[in-house]
């Protein structure tokens, strides 16, 4: 009991230490973390009504309480993901091309939560039973009303499309850049889940309850979501300010780095990403695992097992099992990786699903079921965005720019096979009777065990869980593929920070703390990467043998560094600087006269090359990837440029002087809002009727600064279509001089570290 209380005690006393400056080895402080979780109480509030309105081939919404039939809900889900492939073109790039005080994420919380929640409201209270009114006759061949709800569901969820995934993305994609630590974004999710949970579970409770009062028990009677919904989107709204205003992003990169990326260049940068294409295809492969989602719902609705206040009771004690599951999925993380824990729990998964077979009948052994499924599926909600925020680290290792909407965009292209596939369970309903048509006042009525066809529901429920087990196996074989591993991700952070480092100091932005961060890192690189492994053994107990494992690993990761730090020495890279030369020297007439017969040439020649070693293999990769840049730069030199326009780069002073304009025309209109509100409440309305002309003024300004940004992001992005080779060549020499002038940092290091201490002195008295 003492123990108990010491620890707990202990735990108190580090929150308080580290609740605003976080602890030595992290990135978060204790403060930012509760932001985020507790504020992800309303995020998910506002996430989880938007998403069960979102229209899908298994909608109960849509296709209870609104009406609308199983095949033409399929054809708004069609119509809806078509439209929305270019709206997410649109976040990815706005995303990846975000500046600012604000971040890649943080500035949509509200820019796009608020619309969200307010279409949402929007959605549940439109007067759809009143259409028939004002829409009687028929329209193309179907009841005038009807056509008329379809095309108002239509209308909602291509607002939805646009605004609730971007909010949606920018909420669950926060983490990573939260932090460059693979463990505590880990943890830290745990965290969030645990917390963000209560939103889906209080509405899991109070949504039967409602049904139960205001609909007899019915849970797609309309009503109950007009009243629900509104309620958990306003607290969602006020919740997602505390996230915006206690969060900071923290991107592994030179404070000098400045990102310009084209669409088309960030496109071919993910799909060149493998644990991309690892981590999708599972999610393609997968879906027919939620064939079992609606369940319990239909148990309650259609087979009449229990009444609402029982089916509340069910989703609770549902709810707690995710609970367990996110509070135990960090330490098994910790022990066995994402991937073992990710492969593990999927197949119990398989086992959890199947289970469900013994006694369809009855309610408790349903949810018995998948309690247990949803213990282990938590796993996933902890294993899946870590993974996701890893391949972004890695992404940026490769291409040297964080590109992280663009995953999003490419993406995109399962949405063409989920097209596909969604259409697999409405067929499913449809051989069951499940049809427009079908004789019975709603479509899915056919299924009652007491009014509708005999025996019909349960034969359904069966090829669903089968189905359901399908699907997650399928969704596991993927990731049998996966091996980026959370050594290989220490790895990949610690030579991007070298790398920032080396950049940050080639444009004397490098501060006396950074000198002595670069020099640390990389001496520690060194003296470690010339120990010796220690043996294995687990005879040695317990401690000893994480102790030399984690010796082990510190040498691995300390010899990736080096390799990184030496790779200038090697042929392959001496290779890449003589070609990256050579382009250099000719400046951007390189790109103006090339020849393109001339370099379709070369990259036949480059194909010819040999590739027996790994060495060969990068080389001929290289000089391939070179030509095909040179050509497409080409191209897009003749199509913004030519002899129409002079081909020079865009000023960047002029850029930073815009987003520096924003900021502070942003600052000026809060300053004025908060005037206007002092002076209605003085009830001096001279003064109101200023401030109100001044944030007009503002606004006009800050509408005419953003114009101007556009204007000139467009010819950056014009520029850097053009002139990539150049640039990326540039980039690779300018990465070869920082790496040679070690010896002029390692020389200020004494008096670099002095200062720091120096500075540090007063914090500490």
């Amino acid at each position: 009991m003492n123990q108990t209380i010491a620890k707990a005690g202990a735990v108190v006393r580090q929150v308080k230490t580290y609740w605003r400056s976080p602890k030595p080895g992290s990135y978060m402080p204790f403060r930012e973390v509760a932001a985020y979780a507790g504020g992800g109480i309303g995020a998910y509030f506002v996430i989880t009504v938007a998403s069960t309105l979102i229209v899908s081939a298994t909608n109960m919404i849509i296709g209870g309480a609104i009406g609308v039939a199983p095949t033409d809900m399929y054809v708004l889900y069609l119509i809806a993901t078509i439209a929305n492939i270019p709206l997410t073109a649109v976040r990815a790039q706005m995303v990846d091309n975000t500046r600012g005080k604000g971040g890649k994420y943080r500035p949509y919380l509200l820019t796009m939560g608020i619309p969200t929640a307010v279409i949402s409201i929007c959605y549940v209270w439109f007067p759809y039973e009143r259409l028939d009114g004002w829409f009687p006759g028929t329209l193309f061949g179907r009841a005038g009303g009807y056509v008329a709800t379809c095309a108002a569901v239509l209308v909602f969820n291509l607002l939805l499309q646009f605004f609730f995934q971007f909010f949606n993305d920018a909420y669950t994609n926060l983490i990573h850049v939260l932090s460059p630590s693979t463990q505590e974004r880990t943890d830290v999710l745990a965290v969030k889940s645990v917390v963000y949970s209560l939103a889906p579970s209080i509405m899991n409770i109070a949504t039967p309850l409602v049904a139960k009062y205001l609909a007899d028990n019915n849970l797609y009677d309309i009503r109950v979501y007009r009243y629900s919904y509104p309620v958990f989107a306003v607290i969602g709204i006020l919740l997602t300010i505390v996230v915006y205003a206690n969060t900071q992003e923290k991107i592994v990169q030179a404070k000098t780095h400045t990102i310009q990326i084209g669409f088309v260049d960030s496109f071919k940068e993910v799909a060149k990403n493998k644990y991309f294409w690892i981590i999708a295809l599972a999610g393609w492969l997968g879906f027919l695992e939620l064939a079992y989602q609606n369940i319990l719902a239909w148990s309650y609705t259609y087979g009449h097992t229990c009444e609402g206040g029982t089916l509340a009771l069910i989703n609770t004690l549902n709810g707690n099992a995710a609970l367990w599951g996110m509070l135990l999925a960090p330490f098994v993380i910790r022990k066995f990786g994402k991937k073992r824990t990710l492969v593990g729990m999927n197949g119990l998964n398989i086992a959890f699903i199947l289970l469900m077979l013994v006694n369809m009948k009855n309610i408790w052994w349903l949810f018995f079921c998948i309690y247990l499924n949803s213990l282990v599926s938590a796993f996933e909600q902890i294993t899946t965005p870590a993974i996701q925020a890893d391949i972004r680290d890695y992404q940026q290792y490769r291409s040297g720019e964080r590109i992280d909407g663009m995953f999003a965009t490419v993406a995109t292209i399962g949405n063409l096979v989920t097209l596909l596939t969604s259409s697999v369970l409405p067929a499913v309903e449809r051989h069951f009777g499940v049809h427009e048509g079908n004789g019975y006042a709603q479509p899915f009525d056919i299924l009652d065990v007491n009014t509708g066809e005999p025996g019909l529901f349960y034969k359904m429920l069966t090829a669903l869980i089968l189905m359901a087990a399908l699907g997650a196996f399928l969704n596991l074989v993927p990731y049998f593929f996966y091996d980026f591993t959370e050594k290989k991700q220490k790895s990949v952070i610690r030579v991007l920070k070298i790398r920032a480092l080396f950049e940050d100091y080639g444009n004397h932005a490098l501060h006396d703390r950074q000198i002595v961060e670069a020099i640390e890192l990389v001496e520690d690189a060194r003296e470690k990467a010339a120990l010796e492994p220690k043996p294995l053994s687990k005879k040695q107990g317990r401690k000893q043998y994480r102790a030399d494992r984690d010796y082990n690993e510190e040498i691995e990761i300390s010899q990736f560094v080096c390799r990184e730090l030496d790779k200038f020495h090697t042929p392959l890279f001496a290779h890449q600087v003589a070609v990256c030369e050579a382009f250099v020297a000719g400046g951007l007439d390189s790109i103006r006269n090339t020849d393109l017969a001339a370099v379709n040439a070369e990259l036949a020649a480059a194909r010819e090359k040999p590739r027996n070693t790994e060495e060969e293999k990068a080389e001929r990769t290289f000089d391939i990837e070179f030509c095909k840049k040179r050509i497409a730069a080409k191209k897009a030199f003749d199509r913004f440029y030519g002899d129409r326009v002079p081909f020079e780069e865009p000023s960047m002073e002029e850029l930073t002087a815009l987003f520096d304009k924003e900021d502070a025309l942003d600052a000026q209109i809060f300053d004025a809002v908060q005037a206007q509100n002092a002076a209605q409440k003085a009830k001096q309305p001279t003064q109101v009727q200023m401030q109100k002309e001044t944030v007009r003024r503002l606004q006009a300004e800050k509408k005419q600064a953003r114009k101007q940004q556009k204007a000139l992001m467009d010819a950056f992005a014009r520029f850097n279509r053009a002139a990539k080779p150049y640039n990326d060549a540039g980039r690779l020499l300018r990465q070869k001089e920082n790496y040679g002038r070690f010896d002029e940092i390692a020389a200020m290091y004494e008096a670099a570290k002095a200062n720091t201490a120096a500075e540090a002195e007063p914090a500490d008295r």
